[in-house]
Formats: structure tokens, C-alpha cells, sequence
């Protein structure tokens, strides 16, 4: 999907010497995500002059982080310009995801391609460890090198935690992953995760405003404005399953309904009577039992709507970027269920984007967006508050020196 919105690349750098690395930064933004792009196409797109661009290329081409990849002719006159794009085995990441009960791990390229990919059940006292050893085994599986890896992505969830509590245990995983591992490690939820994705690869990668949101045991959301995720105060953002969608109050607590309660993947196995599933395990009992499922979509479509209309007339974001924990068959069901859409301010004046979008290639975006997380927070120094750098400079590889 290609959009005529060019937001994102009308961000301009800054021509003196002491901001080279912002437009180290702003130049690989760049190619990452419009790439194959010209160095002629980065000046009109940064308003960087041609020496900058010169300079900031020559820095990344020595790193092997970028390729030229041939030339294209500009227009009727002048001469053809070699296109450069990123090089995706220059280096890898990975991507920990940690739920209640288990880890996923998985070896990416920098572009989000699956190397290997592993799963296995953990223990809390065993957590560091067993990452350790996913670690390893990848990297052998792999036949890649510790040096080879640009960093990893990490996102916990544990739903019977508050978010708070949730949010200070991932914090302090991640220092002790970064130091067992020696590596830096960015840390986001699965909704900012995804979202990176999305504009570095995926559905986003000429928006400038959107919100993601990643329907799994609870329901998350990322919003994006000016190509930043909002993380919000102490870093805490998205947890958009809170918000009240019903009039009705729950007899125990006398609160209103929360989205969580009707449209979240705890909310369905409790329906179903099957709470210990794990997701993947409830996509593929949909299979074979869909009709099982149809009071839950019929009872989660107008809390979502109602929801997505919420979001709409607050944020008016280009779109909504709708993904989760689910697969695809499952993901179009739940979007015809939300037709029509609850009419808002999302309906007027001109559009380029429609108002939901569908997550391609769902079932593998959580662990592909995690991954993204490392080389995500090199393009921006605000995302930079998202890695933990464990060691000094020294210890570094030249492509995390030059991009960190």
C-alpha cells in the first residue's frame, strides 16, 4: 500500500557540523523506509545540501549498513543517480517477547525478515536464563556471531499485573538482559512495537499520525503523531482496553464496562469456556470451531466501534492500523463485524487513507515489530530513551557506534 502523503519526508536537517549525528539519523530514516531512494531525492526530501548528504552516505556505505544498489535516470535531464538502499544482513536483531507463561524469541533481518524463531515455556526464577540460552541457540542455528547482532527488542506483558507493575518489571528486565547479553536492548509494549514496524516497513511508512492498535488478552494501542510514538508520562501509554464503552456496571465492582471485558482474547476464551489456551492455540481451535465464536464477535463489535469512534474524534489520525495476537481469517471476520463505521470527524474533508487498515501478514507482526526495536530507536534521538546501552563506546561495533 502506497500513499500520497508525503509528511515524513518533508523533515528537514540542519547543515551544521554540530549536528551530525541528527542527520546521520535523519539520512538512514531516509533510506530505511523510502528506499531505493537517490541522494539527489534525500537533499529535496531533508533540505540537507549535497556535501551534508555526501558526507553522511560515505559514514553509512564504510559501514556496510548501506548499498548502492544501481542507478535510476532523474527526470529528463541530468545524470542518472545511484539509489541506495539499506543492507539488511549488515547486521540483525532480535526480538524477546515475554508472556504470562512463555518466551518468544526470534533472529531477524534489518528489514524484519524471519531468520529462526524459537518458543519455550519459562519459570520467573529461570526467566534470565532461559533468554540466554534462546539467545545462543539462535545464534547458532543462525551460524551468526555476537558481533553480528545490532541489538534486541524486548516487550513484556503480564496481564494479571497492573500496568504500572508490569512497566517497572520490564524496566528492570531489560537492564539485566542488556548486561547478561551484552547488548543494547530497546524496550517498548507490543502495540509501539508494531506500530515501529509499521512505519519503517509496513502500512505506515508515509504517515505522520496514526494509531495501532494489537488486540490480544488485553487490548493495546500506539499512537503515532509527527512519526513518533507517544509514550507518554513515565513512558506509560496505549492501555486502551480501560477505556469505558458501556453504560452497564459490573455487580461486583459497580465500575462500567471496559473494552477489555468484551473485545480482548481473555474475554473470548472466558466465552468459549477455554481460559487456558494459548493464542496461537485459540487461532487454531477458530479453525476448526468458528461457529463457537460468533457470539463473542457479535458481542465485541459495537464496544470496539464505539472505541475506534473514541479514538477517532480525539486524534483524528490519517487512519487506524488494526492488528493482534490473531490471524488473518480471524482479523477479517472481526472488521466486517465493525461495519459500518459510527460516523465521526474521521468522515470529512479529504482523505488519502482509509479509516481502518488491516495488518498484512498478522499472526507474525508482534515478534517482527519487537525485533524492529533496535535499529527504530537509531533513526530518532527521542526514541533513543527507549535503549539501554549496557557498556561504554568501547565495547561497541562500529555499526552500534555510528548509529548509537
Amino acid at each position: 500500500m502506497r500513499y500520497l502523503f508525503k509528511g515524513f519526508i518533508q523533515l528537514k536537517g540542519s547543515n551544521s557540523k554540530q549536528n551530525k549525528a541528527l542527520n546521520l539519523r535523519l539520512v538512514l530514516a531516509q533510506i530505511v523506509t523510502l528506499g531505493p531512494i537517490s541522494r539527489i531525492e534525500i537533499a529535496r526530501n531533508t533540505h540537507l545540501t549535497k556535501q551534508t548528504i555526501t558526507n553522511m552516505v560515505e559514514e553509512l556505505l564504510a559501514a556496510n549498513l548501506v548499498q548502492e544498489l544501481g542507478v535510476k535516470k532523474q527526470g529528463s535531464v541530468g545524470k542518472p543517480s545511484q539509489m541506495l538502499s539499506i543492507n539488511k544482513t549488515a547486521a540483525y536483531t532480535l526480538g524477546f517477547r515475554i508472556n504470562e507463561h512463555d518466551i518468544e524469541a526470534g533472529i531477524f533481518t534489518l528489514d524484519g525478515d524471519q531468520i529462526n524463531r524459537l518458543t519455550m515455556p519459562y519459570q520467573s526464577n529461570d526467566l534470565l536464563k532461559q533468554a540466554q540460552f534462546l539467545f545462543e541457540t539462535l545464534l547458532r542455528a543462525s551460524q551468526l556471531a555476537t558481533t553480528s547482532i545490532l541489538g534486541a527488542g524486548l516487550s513484556f506483558s503480564h496481564v494479571k499485573q497492573r500496568t504500572v507493575e508490569s512497566y517497572q518489571q520490564s524496566k528492570a528486565l531489560q537492564l539485566l538482559l542488556a548486561e547478561a547479553l551484552d547488548l543494547p536492548i530497546a524496550m517498548e509494549t507490543t502495540a509501539s512495537a508494531c506500530a515501529a514496524y509499521q512505519m519503517l516497513f509496513g502500512e505506515a511508512k508515509e504517515l505522520h499520525s496514526f494509531v495501532y492498535v494489537h488486540i490480544s488478552e488485553v487490548i493495546e494501542s500506539a499512537v503515532v503523531y509527527n512519526r513518533k510514538i507517544i509514550l507518554g508520562q513515565n513512558g506509560l501509554t496505549g492501555a486502551m482496553g480501560d477505556l469505558f464503552v458501556t453504560p452497564e456496571t459490573d455487580d461486583t465492582t459497580a465500575e462500567l464496562g471496559r473494552l477489555n471485558d468484551f473485545a480482548s482474547l481473555a474475554s473470548l476464551k472466558t466465552m468459549i469456556n477455554q481460559p487456558d489456551l494459548s493464542n496461537e492455540q485459540l487461532m487454531h481451535y477458530y479453525q476448526t470451531h468458528p461457529q463457537k465464536f460468533e457470539n463473542w464477535f457479535e458481542q465485541a463489535a459495537e464496544p470496539m466501534r464505539i472505541a475506534l469512534h473514541t479514538l477517532e474524534s480525539i486524534l483524528n489520525s490519517q487512519t487506524i492500523i488494526l492488528g493482534g495476537d490473531i490471524n488473518d481469517a480471524f482479523l477479517d471476520k472481526f472488521i466486517t463485524q465493525l461495519r459500518p463505521f459510527i460516523p465521526s470527524i474521521a468522515q470529512f474533508g479529504e482523505r488519502k487513507v482509509v479509516r481502518l487498515v488491516k495488518t498484512p501478514d498478522v499472526e507474525n507482526i508482534a515478534l517482527k515489530g519487537i525485533a524492529t526495536l533496535p535499529l527504530h530507536a537509531a533513526l530518532n534521538h527521542e526514541n533513543m530513551q527507549t535503549l539501554h546501552l549496557e557498556h561504554s563506546d568501547t565495547m561497541l561495533t562500529p555499526i552500534q557506534q555510528l548509529i548509537y
